[in-house]
């Protein structure tokens, strides 16, 4: 074999290796299957407070909405007597619908448990999975007042009558410790200016399924307990005496989509 010819056969190997190498690592650099994630919001939010999550989502390749409540957040104009718990559910619906999404991972933080649990109810072919943010779950026939400790309901029910003759929960005069969000801080002050009324019958008006909690949907709570927020202590105790839950415990208060949002989207891809 001439000299030539080895200098050729070696530069083909390394060229082969070169090539292989490079397909190897652009197969590790793909990203896995995109994603829907629709998120929805607790009391006196709006989308808003999904911003860091959905970013960071969205920057992997995700698709994702946020959604405002009927009279909360960015729709606060539209705050009427009419509103109720059923005007949440299909305000969800609705984005399900218009946006014609499927195979969804539906997501909740707080409050909004309550109507998710109605969306469930009444389209489960759209969704893929159930995630509870340290959120309300609630029974068939239940109020969210219903699972609330009975002087937070009382508390929150005078003050609607104070400020604005029932229509709606006006705004906390100061964050629960519970939330995580320190006085002072730039987030404190972040969600202080941007929380909206809760419609008073968001919380009084039943919630009405046909089915289990779910309808047949994997579902997910994911635990606070870094502190843990006592108004879900009823919700907290439904989940661990149903079946079908898949539980986490994570190391993060209440707002953690807020004050930890790399490792809440951690979680919420691995499901």
């Amino acid at each position: 074999m001439t000299h030539l010819a080895k200098i050729s056969r070696r530069d083909a190997l390394v060229a082969a290796l070169a090539s292989g190498l490079a397909a190897t690592s652009a197969r590790a650099a793909e990203p896995g299957p995109r994603k829907t994630f629709v998120l929805a919001h607790g009391s006196w939010h709006g989308g808003w407070c999904w911003a860091r999550v959905a970013d960071r989502l969205r920057g992997q390749g995700h698709r994702v909405f946020t959604p405002s409540y009927t009279g909360m957040g960015d729709r606060a104009h539209l705050l009427s007597k009419d509103i109720t718990l059923e005007t949440f559910i299909q305000d969800i619906n609705q984005v399900l619908v218009t946006e014609e999404l499927s195979d969804v991972i539906l997501v909740a933080h707080s409050f909004g448990g309550v109507p998710i649990s109605g969306v469930a109810d009444r389209m489960p072919e759209k969704i893929r999975h159930l995630v509870y943010l340290d959120a309300v779950v609630l029974d068939s026939g239940k109020s969210a007042f219903s699972a609330y400790p009975a002087k937070e309901a009382e508390d929150r029910i005078a003050a609607a009558n104070r400020a604005n003759g029932g229509l709606a929960v006006p705004n906390p005069t100061s964050l629960p410790a519970s939330w995580g969000l320190a006085a002072g801080s730039a987030d404190y002050e972040w969600v202080m200016r941007r929380l909206t009324p809760t419609p008073l019958r968001a919380y009084t008006t039943a919630l009405e399924l046909h089915a289990p909690i779910g309808n047949g949907r994997p579902k997910t709570y994911i635990h606070c307990n870094q502190p843990e927020n006592p108004v879900l202590d009823d919700s907290r105790a439904l989940v661990k005496s149903s079946r079908g839950w898949n539980w986490i415990d994570f190391s993060g208060p209440h707002h953690s989509m807020i004050t930890q949002p790399d490792a809440i989207v951690k979680l919420l891809l691995r499901i």
